[in-house]
């Protein structure tokens, strides 16, 4: 006979008595079936306890026993007796049914429960190895186990790996490598297994074990690799908890797939915006990122046909005097180094005075100051002092110095994206870009370094900075009105400089008898001015122009107004 243990012996007394106890009607109906064929009967649990009837002897005994499993005795008086004990084996079975099912219900509902607080916790995660220790903390408290291994095939290297892992191993370090040729193939089958005991014992590498399980972390149609639950105590894993590492398994595997395309797009992601950036550095070097940011953009790439803003700047012309002489005694690939050489002495200037560079122009450049004449005039005095560096270096390479004529201009202009949707180009359109290349033609007409209009004094934030020397109006080409035009004598060199800032009481009085139209003694001025140093070219053309005029006949309206056809 079935040896009981205590729980299951109690389990199906409860069951007996759960009879008795849920349905009056089967004891009433029992005890009128035994007067009507005239017998008596007691019914007596596992644990010997009377639950039915009176404690008298009787002759017949009837087991009620299901699979060799007895959970209580029918005793009569007669053989009929064994109609009530068949009649409340049917009853116990049912009951016994009806439990069976409740369990199964409760165990469905605990498994979906299980695998939705599994999924939402998995599905936060976004690393393999989180994912791999998540997975067997849920299985190990889920399915009684000791040791747990989360195991992936890396393609790569064609070796399987170890994510994550809990239970004492003393052959852990070398188990995997080891192990590595028939894991590989577990894997590659991909199929859920409870390893019997005979293929324990048989492995070596297995001996801390006495129970073990596996399922596949499959997706789709590839299988990424493992985890595997064991017991270092004698246990028969069931196909109930088989079915639940499984699961874990299918889920944990959609997690790692679903972290690794995450973590792909995140790369991909990354490679695009180090690329966009790339690119955006290099066009900033062909557009400057100020000009972007004016339009409110922040990326060459925001920019669209159309774009537009306008703005109220100072607009700077620098050119190489005699460039043209220059290049002659150059190669091109020599001219093209000169040029860079130059550039990269100039450029950084205009930026550390809060400008940048709009165009080169080969033998120049054409530069913007969008918070104005200050900046501008400072750069510009900075580019001379620079210049008498670059041509200290080129004398000392037996080269000629150069020289350079800087003019601007300050006032509004619009600055946008022109051309076409196949091709766009920066532009600025603006009368001031157009005064300002002409004042830097003008700035060798006068024979100075530095040439900027009126508008460009009143916009001096502290002018004190400065020495003027104030030139008169003039009507460059293509101008109606004329324009005031100053010389900014701190750029030259330190002779020249401190002439002129001797001698400035001396021109300013010059220049208003010249206006006086009292020219014999303006060119009088100017001679005395020319005759302390030759090469102030503007004191000599000022002279010229004042003895000119001597010999002329000169209209009450003239105003001192030069018209200049030089571009």
């Amino acid at each position: 006979m079935f040896k009981m243990s205590d729980d299951k012996s109690i389990y199906y007394f409860k069951s007996l008595r759960s009879v008795l106890k849920k349905s009056p009607e089967t004891v009433t109906l029992l005890e009128g079936l035994s007067n009507q064929m005239s017998f008596d009967f007691n019914l007596i649990g596992f644990n010997s306890k009377i639950l039915l009837g009176s404690e008298n002897k009787f002759s017949y005994s009837f087991e009620l026993s299901n699979n060799g499993v007895v959970y209580g005795t029918l005793n009569s008086t007669n053989n009929h007796g064994k109609f009530l004990a068949e009649y409340l084996m049917l009853l116990v079975n049912k009951e016994l049914e009806k439990k069976r099912i409740g369990n199964e219900v409760l165990g469905l509902y605990r498994e979906i429960n299980m695998i939705y607080d599994f999924s939402e916790k998995i599905s936060e995660i976004i690393d393999e190895k989180s994912i791999a220790k998540m997975a067997l903390s849920e299985a190990s408290q889920i399915i009684g186990s000791t040791h747990g291994l989360f195991l992936i095939y890396d393609p790569n290297k064609d070796k399987v790996v170890e994510l994550s892992s809990f239970g004492e191993n003393p052959k852990q370090k070398n188990f995997i490598n080891n192990q590595n040729k028939i894991l590989k193939e577990i894997i590659k089958k991909g199929t859920s297994t409870i390893v019997t005991k005979e293929r324990i014992e048989q492995n070596p590498a297995l001996s801390h074990l006495k129970a073990l399980m596996h399922a596949p972390l499959k997706v789709k149609h590839k299988t990424l690799g493992m985890v595997i639950l064991g017991h270092n105590k004698e246990k028969e894993f069931t196909a109930a908890e088989l079915k639940l590492l499984t699961t874990i398994a299918l889920q944990s595997a959609v997690a790692i797939e679903s972290a690794n395309l995450y973590q792909k797009g995140l790369q991909e992601a990354k490679e695009r915006e180090e690329a966009i950036k790339v690119i955006h550095e290099a066009s900033q070097k062909f557009v400057p990122n100020e000009f972007i940011k004016s339009l409110g953009k922040n990326k060459l790439t925001e920019v669209a046909l159309g774009d537009l803003v306008e703005k109220d700047v100072t607009v700077m012309f620098m050119d190489i005097r005699g460039f043209t002489t220059l290049s002659e005694g150059l190669n091109p690939k020599d001219n093209f180094l000169f040029i860079n050489s130059f550039n990269k002495r100039m450029g950084p200037i205009i930026r550390k005075n809060e400008g940048f560079i709009m165009q080169y122009l080969g033998d120049g450049f054409m530069a913007l100051f969008p918070n104005g004449s200050q900046n501008a005039l400072r750069a510009s005095v900075e580019m001379l002092a620079e210049l008498k560096e670059f041509n200290r270096e080129r004398v000392g390479k037996n080269r000629l110095p150069i020289k350079i004529g800087i003019g601007m201009q300050n006032g509004n202009l619009i600055m946008g994206i022109t051309g076409d949707i196949e091709r766009l180009d920066a532009a600025i359109i603006s009368d001031t870009v157009n005064t300002a290349s002409r004042i830097e033609g003008l700035s060798k007409h006068f024979g100075a370094s530095i040439l900027l209009t009126g508008s460009c004094v009143e916009n001096l934030t502290h002018p004190e900075e400065f020495d003027f020397r104030y030139l008169g109006p003039v009507k460059v080409k293509g101008k109606q009105k004329p324009i005031a035009i100053y010389e900014c004598i701190n750029g030259d060199n330190s002779n020249l400089l401190k002439h002129k800032l001797d001698t400035l009481n001396t021109f300013d009085k010059g220049m208003e008898l010249y206006f006086k139209k009292e020219f014999a003694m303006a060119a009088v001025t100017f001679q005395k001015i020319v005759k302390l140093n030759r090469n102030d070219h503007t004191s000599k053309l000022l002279l010229n122009r004042a003895a000119h005029l001597i010999t002329q006949e000169i209209g009450d309206d003239w105003i001192g107004v030069e018209s200049i056809t030089v571009k």
